[in-house]
């Protein structure tokens, strides 16, 4: 999809999994990265590739859809039995797949998208309800309708503990941020709030649509989190991955509450994530002489386009770029400590990101900012650091246990590091 290296997912050497097509191996690769927390189990998700035609989005929905459906059965005959420990890990492997089958159909003209979706739904709910505490969904009002969220607590009725804000991108649903990395939060003793903002999830469903001014949203949800339990207010943590590196730090230009952020990675201007010729690439010859001949060849990129349509309101691929080019922020007036987390073939091949992190470093006046590139040579190198969530939850939680420490305000001294 991207049309040069400067811009948008880089074209660089890196590790393929599974599928030459791009698209099919993110995605991939984003799904095996679940398994850290029991979100999929490699054998099945590697069975369901075998049977995937590479760049077919039919083939994709059919064989995610396929293993989700033998997946579920297992879950509702463990349950019946009584056997709650394996129905609540077989509902989560089912959610995953039932998330994965949509991946590359079109929100805008496929009924299956929010279809597969509510499958998914359904049996994360069901997974959730079994967990000890139960996972709590939550709805954060906002304006005239809700954020949806799920409230997870280490164990009830306990003091005030550090709290994290979770935030996704432009591909998730707050579900996904649990195999991210609920487990690993509540291991380290934080409350966890994974949270949609609008044009998240399925929020554009119900005409909640991304807007450049997050510190909006976010407003609402940082005032929901204060007014729970057992939520240490000078302990309040953000993170944000993929168009969260947008969201989250954006907000924090105004939402002062928050203590520490995290980004994977930091996001200035918008419109830089998209190929260059977006704008005009609905006219150009090429373009529409591949769509009228070999409309299989770009039916994958097609669909994940009019995905971004949607959850940002555009009717064309040029209105979405405009749209995008409003969404910008200044570090400047970000004052609170923030770590960003760049995979390190993102560093090294997409050039606005690595100016972007050395901008932050420079220009966010807190002493205890950091960089932190994660390698390739530990299969960390994947975007939002998805193929080794261990290494992303171990730098992730070690820098905000120092951060958040009463005396981290004036003893911690943090400097650029690349791991």
């Amino acid at each position: 999809m991207m049309t040069n290296q400067s811009r948008g997912l880089p074209r660089n050497p890196r590790l393929t999994y599974r599928f030459q097509n791009r698209g099919f191996e993110f995605f991939f690769q984003w799904i095996l990265g679940a398994q850290t927390h029991g979100g999929v189990e490699l054998g099945e998700c590697f069975y369901a590739a075998s049977e995937i035609q590479d760049g077919s989005p039919e083939s994709w929905c059919t064989a995610w859809a396929k293993l989700a459906q033998r997946v579920e059965k297992r879950a509702q005959t463990s349950f019946n039995n009584g056997h709650r420990i394996s129905a609540r890990e077989a509902y989560q492997r089912a959610y995953a797949y039932y998330r994965a089958a949509p991946a590359f159909l079109s929100p805008l003209k496929d009924s299956r998208y929010k279809e597969l979706w509510h499958k998914a739904q359904t049996c994360f709910r069901k997974a959730a309800a079994l967990f000890d505490p139960p996972i709590q969904a939550v709805l954060i009002p906002f304006e005239n309708g809700h954020l949806p969220g799920y409230c997870l607590r280490p164990e009830v009725g306990a003091a005030a503990r550090p709290t994290l804000i979770m935030v996704g991108g432009a591909d998730t649903f707050a579900e996904d941020l649990y195999f991210y990395i609920g487990p690993a939060a509540l291991k380290r003793g934080y409350n966890l709030l994974l949270v949609d903002l609008p044009g998240q999830g399925g929020l554009p469903f119900e005409g909640l649509v991304m807007r450049a001014d997050s510190e909006i949203p976010m407003k609402a949800v940082v005032d929901y989190v204060l007014a729970q339990p057992a939520v240490d207010p000078e302990r309040l943590a953000v993170y944000g991955i993929s168009a969260g590196g947008y969201l989250v730090p954006r907000a924090l230009t105004r939402e002062k509450r928050i203590k520490a952020c995290v980004a994977c990675s930091i996001i200035l201007d918008f419109s830089q994530i998209m190929p260059s010729n977006i704008a005009t690439l609905e006219d150009s010859l090429r373009f529409r002489l591949i769509k009228a001949l070999l409309p299989h060849k770009l039916q994958a990129a097609l669909n994940l386009f009019e995905t971004y349509m949607w959850r940002w309101g555009a009717e064309s691929l040029a209105e979405l770029y405009t749209i995008m080019q409003r969404f910008t922020l200044d570090p400047n007036l970000i004052t609170c400590p923030i770590l960003n987390l760049v995979a390190e073939q993102e560093y090294t091949y997409f050039d606005s990101g690595r100016l972007w992190a050395h901008q932050c470093l420079e220009q966010i006046a807190n002493p205890h900012n950091q960089l932190i590139i994660t390698p390739q040579n530990e299969g960390a190198d994947s975007h939002a650091v998805g193929t080794n969530l261990s290494l992303m939850s171990q730098l992730v939680f070690d820098w905000l246990d120092e951060v958040l420490q009463p005396q981290a305000q004036t003893e911690l001294t943090v400097s650029p590091a690349q791991v």
